[in-house]
């Protein structure tokens, strides 16, 4: 006889069929949904089951047949919802699960081979479906082991749903209301309580999938596993809390509790502000934490704030971002996010310590490549100047003993006198030089910034870089070219030396990327506007890709230990903040590279009348 379960049971099947299906469409299964996949089978398998026997009324070898096939979900629900319960706590599965399903197994087999031993049930007739038995001995060992692990999986579901959500959370609520139902209809169907019947437990099953589906579609039950997501916010390095526009505190994390350790009384509802004013040791006060969040949610937008605390003895430094929660556009909450700044600000501290020494090794290092060259154009006019002496010396001796000789006439005293200012005057030349090449490296060993030094004009420039680079290119087989489209008395704003070192640097740079192969260095010199721009050339084998965004930004070199990235870092930044200028560069590999300065040129009625006379 068909009644409301018969047609309730079937609804049932069909909203099973639905869950299925939107399950095995979903995209990145976990191992949520193949356990939700088989709770769903196995519910379907009962229902199909029970609704077979109803059917199969009057072949009681029929309704024994379907009887049997029902405890394939019997046996296995109770079994997969531990399953699930321990999926849905995001710890994984390992194996050793399998050994609960032993006992459905052994059910299995008790129930079809009852006929041989009469263990399951030890008599049996089929009335309108379905069956008045005498449970064997068996059936009760099988019906409480289902019953166990139903409690625990309902249990084991429902304390990880409240440790996730919250006791009042929907998802929570759902998950636990659902996981009663089957439950209570279960027990009311075994201690034969009226009005429930064999359809009463699948139909129990299904409202429970039913209760599930709806925490699926609404609530994302299969999209995060909650404890896992728990776990990474618990193990996340930055500190959070939640509090609300009266700054009660909804959430925070357990990295917020070490970090602030401090703090007593620091649970969900307490109120952050109280807890601020009675223990909080950062230089924020209370008052300026509320108003901060008052801000935050007027404005809509994070705001961030740093922050100083003092814990343990030491300093810790924090930024702290004040995000607002904006549901239905109105601010409901605020998080604030602790990121620790303290290694960064102790590097920049480190940093700013050790700037004036990096600085300080950048320029004499780059004063030690031009010691060979110093050298080297000392060497020559020295040698002159003594080959000159000896000469001097000799005339003069010579003249010495012409004295009072007769035969010596007046046009040999003018011979003897050309000689001696002839070789004087080569002197004057190679000591001058010497003066020039002592001038340049006396000035590039002082200082970067020299007050009294507030303009130079391109011709002094010019001729200090050939003087200190000539030597280094030479050495390396390059050949150094100045096209200049501008007069040399241009004045620039600013000290020379600086610039000097800038350009001996670049120059430095271009012979380094021929690979000591030799090649061409071209110096062009433009004037455009009240500014002059200098593009230095070469035709090497250009900057690397991987670096070229980060040359000007950052300390970066491609010469291994060979370079500190100080070089053209500084550079640049004496460029912008010196001389207000520009500096940028173009590089195709293997064509070469062009470093480009640009100037400001310096009116002629900004120099005072004693530099225009000097």
């Amino acid at each position: 006889m068909v009644n409301l379960g018969f047609y309730t049971t079937c609804f049932t099947i069909l909203m099973l069929i639905i869950m299925l299906v939107y399950i095995l469409l979903a995209g990145n299964k976990k191992q949520l949904h193949y356990v939700f996949i088989l709770i769903v089978i196995e519910v379907f398998i009962w229902a199909g089951a029970v609704i077979s026997r109803t059917l199969s009324v009057g072949n009681q070898p029929m309704v024994v047949f379907w009887e049997n096939i029902t405890y394939i979900g019997i046996g296995m629900v109770p079994v997969s919802l531990i399953i699930l319960a321990k999926a849905y706590s995001g710890k994984g599965l390992t194996k050793r699960y399998l050994l609960l399903c032993i006992i459905p197994l052994i059910t299995q087999v008790m129930a079809w081979t009852n006929d041989l031993h009469g263990f399951f049930y030890e008599a049996y007739a089929g009335v309108n479906g379905s069956l008045v038995n005498v449970p064997g001995i068996y059936f009760y060992f099988h019906a409480a082991y289902s019953y166990v692990c139903l409690a625990a999986g309902f249990i084991y579901l429902g304390y990880f749903a409240v440790k996730s959500r919250g006791l009042f959370s929907t998802q929570a609520l759902l998950i636990i209301i659902g996981s009663i139902i089957p439950f209570v209809a279960n027990i009311c169907f075994t201690l034969g309580v009226d009005g429930f019947d064999v359809y009463s437990t699948p139909i129990g099953f299904g409202v429970m999938l039913v209760f599930y589906m709806l925490a699926m579609f609404r609530f994302n039950l299969l999209k995060v596993s909650p404890i896992a997501l728990q776990t990474v916010i618990n193990r996340i390095s930055d500190s959070f809390i939640v509090v609300d526009m009266d700054m009660n505190i909804i959430e925070f994390n357990k990295t917020y509790v070490d970090n602030f350790h401090y703090f007593s009384g620091l649970q969900r509802g307490e109120n952050f502000y109280t807890i601020l004013r009675e223990g909080d040791r950062s230089n924020l006060s209370a008052d300026q934490y509320r108003e901060l969040i008052i801000s935050a949610s007027e404005a809509g937008s994070t705001l961030v704030k740093d922050i100083e605390v003092e814990t343990d003895g030491s300093k810790q430094y924090y930024t702290v971002e004040f995000t607002p929660i904006v549901q239905w556009e109105r601010c409901s909450a605020v998080i604030l996010l602790f990121k620790n700044i303290t290694q960064h600000i102790k590097d920049m501290i480190k940093i700013q310590d050790n700037q004036a020494i990096l600085l300080e090794r950048e320029r004499l290092a780059s004063l030690g490549q031009l010691i060979g060259g110093i050298a080297h154009n000392l060497k020559t006019p020295i040698m002159s100047v003594a080959g000159g002496i000896d000469q001097v010396a000799w005339l003069t001796q010579e003249y010495a003993a012409s004295v009072g000789d007769p035969e010596v006439t007046v046009e040999d005293h003018a011979e003897i006198a050309g000689e001696m200012q002839k070789w004087l005057g080569r002197m004057k030349i190679h000591m001058g030089y010497m003066s020039d090449i002592i001038s340049a490296v006396k000035d590039q060993a002082t200082t970067f910034t020299n007050p009294d030094q507030t303009w130079f004009t391109l011709d002094e420039l010019l001729k200090r870089v050939k003087i200190l680079m000539q030597h280094e290119i030479v050495k390396n087989k390059c050949t150094f070219k100045q096209e200049s489209q501008v007069g040399s008395e241009l004045r620039i704003a600013g000290d020379v030396n600086s610039m000097v070192q800038i350009l001996d640097n670049i120059i430095v740079n271009a012979i380094q990327a021929y690979d000591g192969q030799g090649g061409d260095i071209v110096l062009k010199i433009t004037r455009e506007g009240n500014t002059l721009v200098m593009a230095l050339c070469d035709f090497g084998k250009g900057i690397d890709e991987k670096v070229k965004d980060r040359i000007f930004k950052e300390m970066v070199t491609t010469k291994g230990k060979h370079g500190t990235g100080l070089g053209l870092y500084m550079s640049y930044s004496t460029i912008k903040g010196m001389f207000r200028g520009n500096m940028w560069f173009e590089s195709v590999s293997g064509q070469g590279t062009k470093f480009y300065i640009q100037l400001p040129l310096l009116p002629a009625e900004h120099a005072s009348e004693d530099d225009q006379i000097a």
